[in-house]
């Protein structure tokens, strides 16, 4: 059997969780509307206890005996669809108009002695023609004490109870395919950021293990072909040395900027903001790359204003100009150049940074601040295909943004947006 996907599973879970939870809300709802029909027949049964009483006082004072008394007070209260029945002090009927019940069904009555015991009483009984509520009060009329009981069927309690459950029948099969329905489609939104997270993880696991993998090969490599011969000269040692040591470099590099964006992905790169000027940033970080400049035959020059205050953290916004720079000087010919600038604009600081490159395809455009691409393929044994991600990444983690402004075969200019800090 084919294992249920995520989305399934949380729908399937949901739905089961649902229809105990409407179980319980029908059985809660059904009792509830049960006990108030049995409390509306109550209160219609005291009324016509009470009814009785005034009768049977009244005649008692006209009539000698309480049979008659009881008899004449039947025939004045009874109604259709209504049991009465009047009692002695021993127990046995004086009259009674039972309306299809039986005196059998009226059991158990309650006590008539000691006095103490005189309290009216309520039960529920199940007949032939269904169940019944039974109301009984002893009532004492100038030292006469009668028992006085009067009963309901409770039919139309059963035919509201009937009408509920029909209606649950019908809605909760309605209301659990609706619930289905949305809650597949709340989980297909829900779990989409997930899905999107797990996607551009495994992704970035697969990208690293390839980037990984090869300077471990070469550095393998040159170690088992060096140490293949038993006696080797100084050039070929050193040969093996420069090897290992270049991989191992890239190697830092490559895992130090996987951490950098992997405590970023995670929220756990804080911020450490400081006051600073960033015309002095940006024209360390210029002299920096000039190391890499002069190598490629590249110059590089700028125009930064003085003194432009900023609040950020100094070290990654460092990173973040240097890695734009070596793109820039890196994607350059030999006799080219490289321009950074710094301008200030209202709310804004604006570091823009040119060069004299071949450009960027459009279609390869939307990819540069994709983590391990590699446009260049002259290039694909330097560099980590990490750095303009990274600093993206510092740029928004600053409020800002990075992009490519403009791309063409004469050059390209990445520009930085950061807010103003307010003084």
């Amino acid at each position: 059997m084919m294992a249920l996907s995520l989305r399934a599973r949380l729908t399937l879970w949901y739905t089961v969780a649902l229809v105990v939870v409407l179980c319980l809300f029908g059985a809660d709802v059904l009792w509830v509307q049960g006990r108030l029909g049995i409390r509306r027949v109550d209160r219609e049964l005291d009324g016509l206890e009470a009814t009785i009483a005034n009768v049977v006082r009244g005649e008692l004072k006209e009539h000698s005996t309480p049979a008659s008394a009881a008899e004449e007070a039947r025939d004045t209260v009874a109604t259709p669809g209504r049991a009465v029945a009047i009692f002695d002090a021993n127990g046995s009927p004086l009259a009674s108009k039972l309306d299809g019940l039986d005196l059998r069904d009226l059991q158990p009555l309650p006590p008539l002695s000691p006095p103490s015991a005189l309290t009216p009483a309520a039960w529920t009984v199940q007949t032939m023609a269904g169940a019944w509520r039974v109301h009984a009060r002893p009532e004492t009329f100038d030292g006469t004490t009668l028992l006085l009981v009067a009963a309901s069927p409770l039919t139309d309690v059963s035919r509201e109870q009937h009408e509920v459950r029909e209606a649950m029948l019908v809605g909760i099969p309605i209301v659990l395919v609706l619930a289905g329905a949305g809650g597949l489609w709340l989980a297909s939104i829900g779990l989409r950021p997930i899905t999107e997270a797990l996607k551009t993880q495994r992704q970035f696991m697969a990208d690293a293990s390839h980037e990984l993998r090869t300077p471990v090969s070469v550095v393998r490599t040159a170690a088992e072909v060096t140490l293949g011969r038993a006696h080797r000269d100084e050039a070929e040692y050193r040969e093996a040395l420069a090897i290992t040591g270049g991989q191992a470099r890239r190697l830092g590099r490559l895992v130090e900027d996987m951490l950098v964006l992997a405590r970023a992905d995670a929220g756990g790169y804080p911020l450490r903001p400081v006051d600073l000027y960033l015309d002095e940033l940006v024209d360390e970080c210029r002299r920096a790359a000039e190391v890499l400049a002069s190598e490629r035959g590249v110059t590089i020059g700028s125009s930064t204003p003085r003194e432009t205050p900023f609040r950020g953290d100094e070290d990654l916004l460092r990173q973040l100009l240097l890695n734009v720079l070596q793109n820039a000087v890196q994607h350059t010919p030999p006799g080219g150049s490289v321009s950074v600038g710094l301008r200030e604009e209202p709310g804004t600081i604006k570091i823009s940074v040119t060069d004299t490159g071949p450009g960027i395809a459009p279609a390869d455009q939307a990819r540069i601040f994709d983590r391990f691409v590699r446009l260049d393929p002259s290039r694909r044994g330097s560099g980590t295909g990490l750095g303009l991600p990274i600093a993206k990444w510092i740029a928004e983690a600053h409020g800002g943004t990075l992009v490519l402004e403009t791309s063409a075969p004469g050059g390209s200019t990445f520009c930085v947006s950061l807010p103003r800090s307010e003084n």
